[in-house]
């Protein structure tokens, strides 16, 4: 059998042939291929089985169809034939991808090479990527982002490379490589026999998404977000890969990834370009960063502090309060799943807060730690909810094609649902303050028109259309905070207050926490009605599929309240237990506080 890294090699040779150059020089170019035809080759490189593939492949390029040039289709069908004759012979497998790929512990590993030029006439960055190349491959393809995980709008980070050039091995000393550009994110590289490929390009001040910075460079900090700067290679996301920084004199850089440092540089590792991409970078001058260190559980924790960090005057409030959030998700949770953790607060920055796998960047004011305490508690509830506990296209990324999910409103509005149990059970607010939110809310829901038409997983599902990140129609943040509200109080009304929508984040961190796949759309029904013990499919469906009004009198009831959050008179002694039980706090007020 042959590896995927040998198709994937062999169908990038017919794309140059259909494409052109480098593999045509002394002949002339042909028309390039339409994007449709294109597609079936990209189809054949992400199979695991790509001999029925093939064959739709080649009966496509024999259609006599006036889109398709006929010099493109004459060389795209020739080279099809070819791996069309060894998938035939039995060289390419019918289902898993052979054996005789590498395994990830045994190939060298992907090298990024980051240089941060901060000269005010043209700051920009030096990124470059060196690339082992395997099974012999003829060609191999690099990539740029077109979204960033968690901005859910198109950005085409690739708009802003510049100077992108290959080279065989160094670059101080190894040959130049042809490189063709395949689609504006997309080059291919021909590597003629070449051991190893090194990429390189510079990359200057790009614009923010709507939540987070993409590359800042000022004179003594830059900051990146990786889906903005970081190009991957086609078909190989999952090799383990480094980062090495070269840092400018009395400068610091600080990752949430393993470390070492030598000199003036520094290299974090990553087991995957996905983590490399998740993990945010921030390289400063030690005068302009402060950092907050605590370890709870065994585990690192920093808050980073940067941009004007002089209007933290006490970061070691921040810490008492982040070790509270800390501490009373993993009662709820059970345990902590990352090795170290950043909570990287951009002082006076722009944007919002914008979530990653280990970490967080969070634009915050000069304000009291307890000020950003529900925004915090937000976006580190997010490392379950979205990062491991996930929709299916939400990880593994495709990076090109904007991925579509009708639960944006649970990753994002049910993680806003317990920042504000979170800071309750921290102790942070009191009752009272807890129980205002809701009749506040509760109150801004029956007041809004748009909410009359528009469902939680259509706003979620059509997100990519509304250009905001926040919902079609309507804000799914706040609907789907609505609608944890209600699955909570109606679980544990039914389970007589045994169990609650805790055991539902519980259950599903089991089925999906990495490496494992994403939920299926309906999963989260389904284990609503597991942990229920009953079926709450039509009362489901009526709080996310619906626009019609929601329940809440019935289900602020089982706690004993009304629509106001105040106390009924009559409540049930069971009514209050699970009221008891629903606000209780991990940490009482001590005097003073």
């Amino acid at each position: 059998m042959i590896s995927k890294g040998t198709v994937a090699s062999a169908v990038s040779l017919c794309i140059g042939l259909a494409v052109g150059p480098p593999y045509r020089q002394n002949r002339p170019s042909p028309p390039p291929l339409p994007r449709a035809d294109l597609k079936y080759l990209y189809r054949i490189v992400n199979s695991a089985a790509p001999a029925p593939l093939l064959f739709e492949a080649r009966a496509h390029c024999l259609k006599d169809t006036p889109r398709m040039p006929k010099t493109s289709r004459s060389f795209l069908c020739r080279s099809l034939l070819h791996l069309l004759l060894l998938t035939m012979m039995g060289l390419f497998g019918s289902g898993s991808i052979a054996s005789a790929t590498l395994s990830q512990d045994e190939t060298p590993g992907i090298a990024y090479r980051l240089v941060p030029r901060t000269d005010p006439a043209f700051p920009h960055l030096e990124i470059s990527v060196a690339i082992p190349v395997l099974n012999h491959e003829e060609a191999i393809s690099v990539q740029m982002p077109v979204w960033s995980p968690g901005d859910y709008h198109v950005q085409d980070h690739s708009q802003y490379l510049q100077n992108l050039s290959a080279w065989s091995g160094d670059p101080t000393l190894g040959k130049r490589l042809p490189v063709t550009r395949i689609r504006m994110h997309t080059w291919m590289v021909a590597t003629q026999g070449a051991e190893s490929v090194t990429v390189t390009y510079v990359l200057p001040v790009t614009p923010p998404g709507f939540f987070s910075e993409n590359v800042q460079i000022l004179p003594k900090q830059v900051f990146v977000n990786g889906p903005a700067a970081y190009v991957y290679v086609l078909n190989r996301k999952t090799e383990r890969v480094s980062l090495t920084i070269r840092l400018p004199q009395e400068w610091q850089a600080v990752m949430a990834l393993s470390e070492k440092q030598a000199g003036d540089e520094i290299t974090f590792t990553a087991p995957d370009y996905d983590t490399l991409a998740d993990s945010p970078l921030v390289m400063a001058h030690k005068e302009v960063l402060k950092i907050e260190s605590f370890v709870h559980s065994g585990k690192r924790h920093r808050a980073v502090f940067f941009s004007n960090s002089e209007a933290i005057r006490d970061t070691k409030e921040y810490r008492a309060v982040l070790t509270r959030i800390v501490e009373s998700y993993q009662r709820i949770m059970g345990s902590l799943p990352y090795s170290q953790y950043a909570f990287f607060f951009d002082v006076g920055g722009r944007g919002g807060g914008l979530e990653h796998l280990n970490g967080t960047r969070m634009a915050i004011g000069g304000q009291s730690a307890k000020g950003i305490a529900h925004f915090a508690a937000h976006e580190y509830f997010h490392l379950w909810n979205v990062k491991r506990i996930r929709p299916k296209v939400l990880g593994p990324f495709d990076y090109i094609e904007p991925p579509k999910t009708r639960n944006l409103w649970f990753s994002e509005g049910v993680t806003d649902y317990y920042a504000g149990l979170c800071v309750r059970r921290a102790g942070f607010i009191t009752e009272s303050d807890f129980l205002k939110r809701w009749e506040r809310s509760v109150r801004a829901y029956q007041t809004d028109p748009n909410y009359r038409k528009t469902s939680a997983d259509e706003s979620s599902l059509r997100v990519w259309e509304a250009g905001n990140s926040s919902g079609y129609g309507i804000n799914y943040y706040f609907k789907g905070m609505l609608i944890g509200l209600c699955l909570d109080l109606k679980i544990r009304h039914i389970t007589q207050n045994k169990r609650s929508l805790d055991d539902v984040m519980r259950e599903l961190m089991k089925r999906t926490n990495l490496p494992k796949q994403g939920f299926e759309e309906d999963e989260i029904r389904d284990v609503v009605n597991l942990i229920a013990g009953e079926d709450l499919t039509a009362f489901y469906n009526l709080l996310a599929r619906t626009s019609d009004p929601m329940p809440f009198k019935e289900c602020l009831g089982y706690a004993g309240l009304d629509i106001s959050g105040k106390p009924l008179e009559n409540a049930t002694p069971e009514q209050i237990a699970l009221r008891k039980e629903w606000v209780k706090t991990f940490f009482p007020a001590k005097e003073g506080e």
